[in-house]
């Protein structure tokens, strides 16, 4: 059975951010899902990925290694569970996470809207 997960960052006992997965077969995703809307070859053969859902850092700790941070973990663990790649998404209007996910290996795979008329930006990172 797939899983998911999150990864808490704390300072001095205080949280200061969040990642919150889940992983996904793409063979189970719903039909009018934005995972159908990308190639097919962005997946791994065996359809098996993580998707983050959440991503927080205090504003108090942003540009501090936090957020770089949770998103090892999150590939670590998606390592361990043989999961072989990792699925985002943000408005495209947040050139500063954009930047964020280049910087850490992600790349864009979708832009569009997908449940409303914001455009947002789809990126993956291929584990393997």
């Amino acid at each position: 059975m797939l899983e998911g997960g999150a990864h808490i960052a704390e300072v001095g006992g205080r949280s200061v951010g969040a990642i919150l997965w889940r992983a996904r077969d793409l063979a189970t995703v719903e039909e009018g899902s934005v995972f159908r809307q990308i190639d097919r070859d962005v997946f791994p053969a065996d359809g098996a990925f993580a998707e983050i859902f959440q991503l927080w850092v205090d504003p108090e700790h942003r540009r501090r290694g936090v957020g770089t941070a949770l998103k090892r973990a999150l590939e670590a663990a998606a390592r361990a569970r043989r999961l072989g790649m990792i699925y985002t998404h943000t408005e495209e209007r947040n050139t500063h996470v954009l930047a964020f996910n280049a910087k850490l290996g992600y790349r864009e795979v979708r832009r569009g809207p997908i449940w409303d008329e914001i455009v947002r930006v789809s990126l993956s990172k291929d584990l393997a």
